[in-house]
């Protein structure tokens, strides 16, 4: 019962992370492989401002996420500001990530350095992740469907025909940016708060690859789908990890044989419905324990 509440729990703080990306590449068009950077950060911060300025848990949580959202600031205004997009932007994202990823490797003093951070208390627990879960579900659905999502959307397809329409092309990326690094930097506090440790080597390229390829798996321009995918792609290795050194070469072969053939992802386009969810499950509740009406004998006269 403890492995499969480990893969739930990693799961679900994967599923966080890849809402996240989904936010930035999927509804923005803005390619990252260095998200793992992003959760390192808002791991490292969260665990801490716990462990020296005795921040209460859900307080260091947000910390490592907003402090994980100002950093993006660092890497988005320059490549923004310089209109660096494409393959060009996915480079710069990866130079951050290792930049990151070396600087904590080298910081001995406070953060343990290559040794890691350890002494963290084991404080995330599935009932926490799930409720984090449902949160980031939430909060991500809120945005795409606000004027912000759809100011995203509209750079997506076209940056020259959303700029003449009045949309700030600037502010609506570094916002997307923001918000899909803080998610990450809550996934990366909770990774932290439930390994009990860090270590830079947690955060590689390779983390940000399976962020990246649950959104191309799942769908682009779709939560449901890159959520689906996230936990999968995390679940399915564990389970069967005789696969494990070949990952990498499953997941190539899955990207080339998805973009030949469905390009949109498995759940493209595919967007949460929470009104038809709920009418859904009411009615299911409603079978099973509504309570039925007497038969009268004879009928209807």
């Amino acid at each position: 019962m403890g492995y499969i509440n480990t893969i739930m729990i990693l799961g679900g703080i994967s599923v966080i992370a890849a809402l996240g990306v989904a936010i930035l590449t999927g509804y923005t068009g803005l390619f990252s492989i260095g998200h793992a950077a992003f959760m390192a950060l808002g791991g490292y911060a969260a665990a801490y401002a716990f462990m020296n300025w005795h921040f209460p848990f859900v307080v260091a949580l947000l910390f490592g996420g907003l402090f994980s959202g100002l950093c993006s600031l660092i890497i988005g205004f320059p490549t923004f500001r310089s209109k660096l997009t494409g393959d060009y932007f996915a480079i710069a994202t990866f130079g951050f990530a290792e930049a990151i990823r070396l600087l904590l490797n080298n910081t001995y003093k406070s953060l343990g350095g290559a040794f890691g951070f350890t002494g963290i208390p084991q404080l995330t627990t599935l009932p926490i992740v799930l409720i984090s879960v449902a949160l980031a579900v939430f909060f991500a659905h809120s945005f795409v469907t606000s004027q912000y999502g759809k100011n995203c959307i509209a750079v997506k397809q076209d940056e020259v025909a959303a700029q003449m329409m009045g949309v700030n092309l600037m502010k609506t990326k570094l916002t997307a940016l923001f918000i899909s690094a803080f998610f990450g930097g809550v996934a990366g506090a909770l990774f932290g708060f439930y390994m009990a440790y860090l270590v830079p080597s947690m955060f590689t390229a390779t983390r940000s690859y399976d962020l990246l390829a649950a959104v191309v798996f799942g769908g682009m321009q779709s939560l449901i789908g890159p959520a689906i995918a996230a936990f999968v792609l995390v679940a399915v290795p564990e389970l069967l990890r005789f696969f494990t050194e070949w990952r990498l070469i499953i997941y190539g072969l899955l990207f080339v044989i998805i973009m030949i053939f469905k390009p949109q992802g498995l759940l493209g386009y595919t967007e949460m419905n929470f009104t038809y969810t709920w009418s859904v499950l009411k009615n299911f509740f409603k079978k099973i324990f509504g309570k039925k009406e007497p038969k009268t004998e004879g009928g209807d006269r």
